[in-house]
């Protein structure tokens, strides 16, 4: 894996880039420092033909690469060059400490570019963080940016450079920026001058920087131009002909020589000389634009351009035109300031203004001018364009207060009106609505009567209510246009979109600058804006369970954006209990709404059984169809059975392999659980959970965003079909900006639109903090893949075959021993085959548990959170954290009996320390007392001990004195396995655990066989 730390060299006399990189070893993605570092040889150099490719990879249009050796002088150690500091604050490099640095000569291997190429491969670096860039390479970006936008503002002048006796045409900044060139010379990197023979010989500042903004400069204007060369000038004969000829061409060399050569350059520098017209020291040449005062009148609708002198040093020291032509003197003083020969440099100043703006030369007919009088058109174009012009030709220019340089915005208000009366029930993003439009012209409402003036006017400049406004020809069609369309009616996601988003919005090319809204769309969006607002509903009958405050909260927000049609994202994070809020939002639509099609709840196949379960506990009166297995209900049967039950539970494969089965179905609410498993719009999951029919629809997941933007729009696409626009529009609009630039403003905008339609509490907000025990437990209900299933029935058959002969036989030890081993063997299958046959194959797709522990591990990560995982298996451990390390490039802890006491002191230190790994694996006997692990605010039981004082000990390692968060418990059962009927057990006598159940499993080693059977026996319907 190679990191490049990218370096630019330029030398003016070459006019070349030479490049390099810098290695590193590969670091995980996540928690790095675990990773062992070692300097590589040579870090600041990379083959040249890698280099060479990767260059060509973000500059495809580049030509072929020439590749060069060279030498550069760097601060080293005794034998390895200092690495470049962005690529040592990586962590990928270690750097010897107490070694000296000195100056060294090392030789390199690069590319190198054209000027040419130069250019186009810096400007192929979107940003710092396209690539690890060195701060020298930055450096040359921002400097070429800041060329390139000389030659885009036109702030270049053709120019001359001697080569020997001969003339060089070439491209220069004008002379009023090079104060601005002269900035980047002190901010220019050292590395930028290394790349010489010898330190002496290293180029001067002021000569790398100048060259290199004059290169670009040249460079960019030549390939401009350089289309029209040939059109334009085929055989030049004069001078300046030839000249011109070489500054578009690809020669620069003039073909002039001796006294020709010597007068054109006299020329030109009398030309350049010219940059002094419009002043010296004391004065600047000044001219002052005046609005006429009633441009009604038409003897009084002129604009006056006042001709003036003002001082450099105090611009309150104004001198008019008229009092410097009553000036006798060959000098004009006044207040201590001097200019000399007044008339004559006003008149020099006025003839040379009068190119830049011809209505000037109108007025020196005049012996003495002290104005210009204009017309509107006129004047517009001096604010426009010639103010501009006039100011980098050295003039100061004084403009009315009013000319900010913009045109008067045509902006619209919309009025969304609803009747009161009106009802809302059946309501869809596709329902339509009535509104109506009031235009205005910079803020002010105008009738249509008063625009259709105006337009009629065909004027740029206007006068509205007293004030000069500028108008824009475009704006003022959009506006007729909009006036001819002021009333219609509008989608419900069109007319949410204008509600929400503010800024931004357009309506036949017009900026919506005001909306308003009335009826049950005003409460509506009042509502949207301010959930905390929302009325708190009394917890439905049947619900057996006690919410707290936040989750009723949840219940009766789920409940209002059903009431009006909108899809809802419930994002809390984990263990905040968004299935018991999604079920009593379910319960309240059945009993109050009176709602009879069934519920569909999709969530991922390891999560199933722990719906059934929750539902069992907190809805036991609502009747539930399991769609999953290979016994599941098909066709006809399939519809028949879901209408006669409140809900019907499947997994993500399942809908989308018995997609029709599903979309014949009209739902009254579909569930998503663990959205996320839509985030890729393309997958048939997500087609198929797009194409389903229901009344309302909920997406549950604590990370709507994993990775990208678009994961986003997927789920509200679902959601809310066509809110969010189509794809390729979402990442028009946000995506490409915010992810590629950090546009702030369309991040402002996504989440203007978004936020009222996700609920999301975190477990670090004060105010869910207090809702919550100190100690919060949960079992995760994981189901077993086929391959468990199959090997758990093989082992109960075999191993109860075994067991019925020892008994048979009546021999007890020998008895004892099978059912231990059984025990054993039917734990490890439900933990995962590969720890049962120990073959050493792939880990993923073959554990419901393991899958579950993924994804919750999915949002610890995202939450910076720390974690705990228990197993009694040393085996299950390596495996757990073999899994880690390839699924999130994270290097977890693992400690279990076999770990020195030196290594386990050492570990909990790390985890203890504030910036240390995220998970730490334990063995429940070597981790499960006698630790302080309080950083942890997650435990994860992955298999159970079966005895809750050894389950509570390993969980104290997290709650104890010196927890600060709150600790989530996670234990890990597989539904309808012995784990299954052992933690029923278990809770059936809870109160008497301790005393009748050992502290392993040998209690069970005394049930009667058919006990054991019972125990051990499969429930099919619980396989994936």
């Amino acid at each position: 894996m190679m990191t490049f730390i990218l370096h630019g060299t330029f030398l003016p006399e070459i006019r070349t880039f030479t490049l390099w990189g810098e290695q590193a070893e590969p670091t995980p993605r996540k928690q790095g420092r675990q990773a062992k570092l070692t300097p590589p040889p040579h870090p600041f150099c990379v083959p040249a033909v890698q280099l060479a490719d990767w260059v060509l990879t973000i500059a495809t249009h580049l030509k072929p690469v020439k590749r060069t050796s060279q030498v550069i002088w760097l601060p080293s150690y005794a034998n390895l060059p200092q690495p470049s500091p962005e690529l040592a604050a990586t962590g990928a490099i270690l750097t010897p400490t107490s070694e000296a640095l000195t100056l060294k000569q090392w030789k390199i291997e690069g590319v190198e570019l054209s000027a040419s190429d130069a250019i186009d491969f810096l400007l192929a670096l979107e940003d710092r963080h396209s690539a690890l860039m060195g701060e020298d390479m930055y450096f040359w970006r921002q400097l070429t940016l800041f060329a390139l936008s000389l030659v885009s503002g036109q702030q270049v002048i053709p120019a001359f450079s001697k080569d020997g006796a001969q003339l060089r045409a070439i491209w220069k900044p004008q002379p009023t920026e090079i104060e601005h060139v002269t900035e980047w010379i002190g901010a220019l990197p050292p590395l930028s001058r290394a790349l010489v023979e010898q330190p002496e010989a290293a180029p001067a500042p002021g000569l790398v920087v100048n060259g290199w903004v004059e290169a670009v400069i040249d460079q960019t204007v030549r390939q401009a131009a350089g289309r029209f060369a040939t059109k334009l000038l085929s055989k030049p004969t004069t001078p300046g002909g030839k000249w011109l000829r070489a500054l578009i061409g690809e020669e620069s060399l003039v073909p002039l020589k001796g006294a020709e050569a010597d007068q054109l350059y006299k020329d030109w520098q009398t030309w350049v000389g010219q940059s002094d017209v419009a002043g010296n020291a004391a004065f600047r040449i000044t001219f002052r634009l005046d609005a006429p005062d009633d441009p009604n009148n038409p003897d009084d609708s002129a604009w006056a351009l006042h001709y003036l002198l003002q001082a450099t040093d105090d611009p309150s020291l104004v001198v008019t035109a008229g009092q410097v032509w009553r000036e006798k003197g060959k000098s004009l003083g006044y207040l201590h300031q001097r200019f000399d020969q007044p008339q004559e440099r006003l008149l020099a100043a006025l003839g040379f203004a009068a190119r830049v703006f011809p209505p000037i030369e109108q007025s020196l007919h005049s012996a003495t001018p002290d104005k210009a009088v204009l017309n509107t058109t006129q004047a517009y174009t001096f604010l426009k364009e010639s103010a501009l012009l006039l100011q980098n030709s050295g003039f100061r220019v004084l403009l009315p207060r009013w000319w900010g340089g913009k045109t008067a915005r045509v902006t619209a208000k919309a009025t969304v009106k609803t009747p009161k009366s009106a009802s809302k029930s059946l309501l869809t993003m596709q329902s339509l609505i009535n509104y109506e439009w009031q235009v205005m012209l910079g803020g002010e409402p105008l009738s249509r009567e008063e625009f259709e003036r105006l337009a009629r006017l065909k004027q740029p400049l206007v006068q509205l209510r007293g004030q000069w406004v500028m108008l824009d020809e475009a704006q003022i069609a959009a506006g007729l246009k909009l006036f001819g369309q002021q009333d219609g009616q509008l989608r419900l996601d069109e007319a949410l979109r204008l509600g929400l988003e503010r800024e931004g919005v357009t309506a036949q090319g017009v900026l919506l600058a005001g909306f308003d809204a009335t009826g049950w769309f005003k409460t509506l969006m009042n509502t949207l804006r301010q959930p905390d607002k929302i009325a708190i509903l009394p917890l439905p009958e049947g619900l057996h369970a006690e919410l707290r405050p936040y989750q009723v909260r949840g219940y009766s927000w789920l409940t209002f954006m059903r009431n009006y049609g909108l899809g809802a994202c419930l994002a809390d994070d984990m263990g905040l209990g968004k299935t018991v809020t999604s079920i009593s939002a379910i319960l309240y639509e059945r009993q109050k709404l009176k709602v009879k099609q069934p519920v569909l709840i999709v969530c991922p196949t390891s999560v199933m059984g722990n719906w059934r379960r929750e539902l069992e506990r907190f809805a036991p009166t609502l009747k539930v169809l399991s769609h999953h297995g290979i016994e599941r209900l098909t066709g006809a049967k399939f519809a028949k059975a879901a209408k006669t039950h409140d809900m019907v539970i499947t997994s993500y494969p399942l809908l989308a392999r018995d997609r029709s089965l599903f979309e014949a179905m009209e739902w009254s609410t579909i569930v998503l659980d663990e959205a996320q498993n839509i985030k890729n719009a393309a997958t048939k999951q997500a087609q198929a959970a797009r194409a389903l029919r229901g009344s309302h629809r909920v997406a549950l997941t604590g990370t709507p965003v994993e990775n990208r933007l678009s994961e986003l729009w997927s789920i509200f696409n679902f959601l809310n079909p066509g809110y969010l626009g189509s794809e390729a529009e979402f990442r028009k609009q946000f995506a490409n900006p915010i992810e590629r630039t950090n546009d702030k403003n369309a991040a402002k905008q996504l989440r203007q639109l978004t936020a009222p339609f996700i609920l999301r509490r975190l477990k670090t907000d004060p105010t869910i903090i207090s809702d919550l025990p100190e100690k919060l437990e949960m079992k995760v209900y994981c189901t077993l893949t086929t391959e468990q299933g199959t090997l758990y029935q093989a082992v109960v058959n075999e191993a109860l075959e075994a067991i019925e002969q020892a008994e048979d036989e009546g021999n007890a030890m020998s008895r004892r021993g099978l059912v231990l081993s059984m025990l054993l063997k039917l734990k490890q299958i439900c933990n995962h085959p590969a720890q049962f046959l120990k073959d050493g194959t792939t880990l993923e797709g073959r554990s419901g548990k393991l899958a579950r522990l993924t994804e919750m591990l999915e949002e610890v990560y995202a939450a910076g959170d720390r974690a705990l995982i228990f197993t009694q298996f040393a085996e299950m451990g390596v495996l757990l954290r073999d899994h880690i390390r390839h699924v999130y490039y994270d290097e977890p802890l693992w400690l279990y009996g076999g770990t020195p006491t030196k290594d386990r002191d050492a570990m909990i230190q790390r985890f203890q320390a504030p910036k240390g790994p995220s998970v730490f694996i334990l063995s429940i006997k070597a981790g499960g007392v006698g630790l302080n692990l309080t950083r942890a605010n997650h435990v994860f039981h992955f298999d159970r001990w079966w005895n809750p004082a050894v389950e509570n000990q390993a969980t104290d390692r997290a709650f104890r004195i010196g927890q600060t968060r709150n600790v989530q418990v996670h234990k890990f059962i597989c539904g309808g396995t012995l784990e299954d009927k052992i933690d029923e057990m278990i809770e059936s006598k809870k109160a008497l655990a301790e005393s009748v159940i050992g502290t392993d499993e040998s209690w069970l080693t005394e049930l009667s066989t058919d006990s054991l059977r019972d125990l051990v026996a499969l429930r099919h319907a619980e396989i994936e």
